[in-house]
């Protein structure tokens, strides 16, 4: 019998217990069971999961067996189009590990919105920091990822990280003076890295309605909507009822 729970190994070692991953579309209430018993036979503390919202009633059902919903993900497409961003103050350049320590207060900008901030079992500080980290590989990759960063005559305005497969796509944009324009380079660093063809955003938060009109503006449209939940095992309030 085939297992449905996958151990996150990175996940497991940045935040200090065992973390795994399981997908829940087309669940049931035996498959659900069998997931909690994996889980628990595997020491997982924590079981991130995720479902097509589409899919008649399992949203609900999923959240019966201790499923708590943490985010609605969307996520962005744009054609091979060419992109002309407006005139900016901000200037983008590929970013190194170097940058990282300045760039403080964009990745603090980030930690609100991370499906991790909006679960107080990990809290603001446990997102900031996976962002740091996140940045940080970015930086040091350079070519399945990469990190971008604007600057203007006051200093640094953005930042953001790109990953190139299987389409080039932002996975993370902060920015601290709106304004400058800084969105719009950044965009057009991803553009050039993709060298003109098709473009992915996201996954964004549905609830951060400021980059979802940039993204528009953009030429993006959205092209798939996730439920993302997180399941403890020590919680078992109401599980099964």
């Amino acid at each position: 019998m085939s297992t449905l729970v996958e151990p996150l190994a990175w996940d497991t070692e940045f935040f200090g217990f065992p973390i795994g991953r399981v997908d829940l579309d087309d669940a049931t209430p035996e498959s659900l069971a069998r997931i909690d018993a994996e889980a628990r036979e595997m020491g997982i503390v924590c079981l991130y999961g995720s479902l097509d919202p589409s899919r008649g009633t399992t949203a609900y059902l999923v959240q019966t067996f201790g499923h708590r919903l943490v985010e609605v993900s969307l996520l962005f497409a744009r054609p091979p189009i060419p992109f002309t961003p407006p005139p900016t103050a901000s200037v983008g350049r590929r970013g190194t590990i170097d940058d990282v320590p300045r760039l403080g207060a964009e990745i603090t900008t980030l930690a609100p919105w991370s499906r991790f901030g909006a679960d107080p079992r990990f809290g603001l500080d446990a997102a900031r920091r996976m962002h740091v980290a996140w940045v940080e590989r970015a930086a040091r990759d350079g070519e399945e990822r990469m990190l971008a960063v604007t600057e203007d005559e006051t200093g640094v305005t953005g930042l953001s990280t790109q990953v190139r497969s299987p389409v080039p796509r932002v996975d993370l944009m902060g920015v601290t003076k709106p304004g400058t324009g800084a969105s719009y380079a950044l965009m057009a660093e991803l553009a050039d890295w993709a060298g003109g063809g098709a473009l992915e955003a996201g996954p964004c938060a549905a609830r951060n309605i400021a980059p979802l009109r940039f993204l528009e503006h953009c030429g993006f449209g959205m092209s798939r909507v996730r439920y993302l939940y997180h399941r403890w095992l020590d919680d078992d309030a109401g599980v099964g009822s």
